[in-house]
């Protein structure tokens, strides 16, 4: 598949896809050719349009399990109890850390009126917040940078991605915000992608985050409408992971940014979309418990679903919540991650004063 990849340059995970798809049809027409040999063309294209119906009915009803998502809040009860813990979280890494990803906390050297908790996406670290923290801190926040589990390695070509899961994922989210409850009043969670999942789990469970702002979710894959994203899930959640390089040419060898992995689990995007899966859900049963709910999208987006995440924020609504949105237009030509400095596209001078206004409660002019 990679030699496939790399003679077509695909580099969008949409498009690879959409080539995996039409491989596996390649490949399907030669079995069926093959069958045919043995029982006869009639017989092998029923045999064969069974099975694929049996496939199509399976990616489509299969039971998906989110049951055990559930919220186990245990918030920090001092200042001091809250840094301790936020030290035991950066203590001890499953392996060893790029030494640009570790964890970040910035505060003023006693509780502030507003913790932000700031959370990275999908196969990148901290690092993503080099700039946008300070700016966050230096306006009087407290400012808590986390990492994801199974991110942020030095091994950079690590496919420690198949590993994560939706309830770490879901513990993840509840351990920042148990460590920010003790760091300050008011508890802030601002999430890009995968980062926004979490925050999005924790806007539903948590009520003691005061303001959620997920930022470009990923709940599905972009170029796909809900129910497509949902049979792309459970293909990820039953197959076996397949790794995804994100140069498909380069492979180990591409530098990209410093602190990001080169290459994606498929395992691992399935299991953050299960966890936006029974979120929305939750949602979908109860009524978010976080205060301010904000959702940002950008429409010129070439990797998360933005009409699946409208059909999130429409769950949330019919709940009678009201929610905050804001889209940037196509026309800036923005890339997925808004946030980050290093990401080819970004301008933090057109990003970073819209997201700090609406981090800070203020919903600014669409731009």
């Amino acid at each position: 598949m990679d030699s496939l990849l790399e003679l077509l340059g695909v580099t969008s995970v949409a498009g690879r896809v959409v080539v995996a798809v039409a491989a596996f049809a390649v490949a399907l027409a030669l079995v069926v050719a093959v069958t045919a040999l043995l029982t006869g063309l009639r017989r092998a294209v029923l045999i064969w349009l069974g099975l694929i119906a049996a496939a199509g009915v399976a990616l489509f009803f299969l039971p998906v399990d989110t049951a055990d998502l559930k919220s186990r809040s245990d918030p920090a009860g001092s200042f001091e109890a809250a840094k301790a813990r936020f030290e035991a979280m950066r203590a001890n890494p499953p392996q060893p850390l790029n030494p640009l990803c570790e964890p970040q906390l910035l505060d003023h050297g006693a509780p502030t009126e507003t913790v932000v908790v700031l959370m990275h996406g999908v196969s990148s670290c901290p690092r993503a917040f080099v700039d946008f923290a300070p700016l966050l801190h230096g306006r009087g926040h407290t400012v808590l940078v986390v990492r994801m589990p199974e991110n942020g390695y030095a091994d950079r070509a690590t496919d420690a991605l198949k590993d994560m899961t939706a309830e770490e994922l879901a513990a993840f989210g509840d351990e920042a915000v148990d460590i920010a409850a003790g760091l300050g009043e008011e508890v802030i969670v601002a999430g890009i992608s995968a980062g926004g999942t979490a925050a999005a789990f924790v806007a539903q469970n948590r009520a003691d985050v005061d303001r959620a702002v997920l930022i470009a979710p990923f709940f599905g894959l972009a170029g796909f409408g809900p129910r497509i994203n949902t049979a792309l899930m459970r293909a990820m959640l039953i197959l076996p992971s397949v790794s995804m390089w994100k140069d498909p040419v380069l492979r180990e060898n591409y530098e990209g940014m410093a602190h990001a992995y080169q290459r994606q689990e498929t395992r691992g995007i399935g299991e953050i979309m299960r966890l936006g899966l029974g979120t929305y859900r939750q949602g979908r049963e109860a009524a978010p418990a976080a205060g301010d709910l904000v959702v940002v999208t950008n429409e010129a987006d070439q990797a998360v679903s933005n009409s699946v995440t409208d059909a999130f924020v429409a769950a949330w609504r019919e709940d009678g919540r009201d929610v905050t949105t804001y889209v940037f237009a196509a026309e800036h030509g923005l890339g997925h991650e808004l946030i980050d400095p290093e990401e080819p596209g970004a301008d933090p001078a057109l990003t970073y004063p819209v997201l700090i206004d609406l981090i800070e409660g203020r919903v600014p002019e669409q731009r």
